[in-house]
């Protein structure tokens, strides 16, 4: 016996969470009438189980965590089908605090990872394009990079009090 449209969903739905045009995909592609799966979106929406706010925000914790920039959450809510006034106010309300914690996590793993990133640009250039593909800005990655460069440079200096 075929299960009901919202049967279906509920399934769906039991699995992990969905963006509205994920789900009507899904539905359409179990051959449910548009009309259907229009109206059960509707439906599931009222009900508090399609949230597409939610979604995002789900998303972008979970790039965070992994270490990912602005540009991989924005990537991932574009892929996932989030409805863009969703993600917008999702990137919108993105703190600088939390990329700068997410890029520094994973500024250390590339660093723990090459050793010589100081020494050797090539390395310096493993690091900084590790850090580009994870989705942060440029200007976060150069930023980063060169007040770690600074910082160390800063520590072996020895200053001459003037003393003979």
């Amino acid at each position: 016996m075929t299960p009901t449209i919202h049967e279906a969903a509920l399934r769906l739905l039991a699995r992990r969470a969905f963006s509205r045009r994920e789900l009507a995909e899904r539905l359409a592609r179990k051959e449910y009438p548009a009309a259907a799966v229009t109206a059960e979106l509707a439906r599931l929406e009222r009900a508090g189980l399609l949230d597409e706010d939610e979604l995002a925000r789900s998303i972008r914790r979970e790039h965070l965590r992994q270490g990912k920039g602005r540009w991989a959450i924005a990537g991932a809510l574009r892929r996932r089908g989030v409805e863009p006034s969703a993600a917008a106010r999702v990137l919108g309300d993105l703190a600088p605090e939390e990329v700068a914690e997410a890029l520094a996590g994973a500024a250390a793993k590339a660093m723990a990872k090459h050793p010589l990133w100081r020494e050797l640009p090539r390395e310096r250039a493993k690091v900084v394009r590790y850090l580009l593909a994870r989705g942060f800005d440029a200007a976060e990655v150069q930023r980063l990079v060169g007040h770690a460069l600074d910082e160390e440079n800063d520590a072996g200096q020895t200053f001459d009090s003037g003393d003979p």
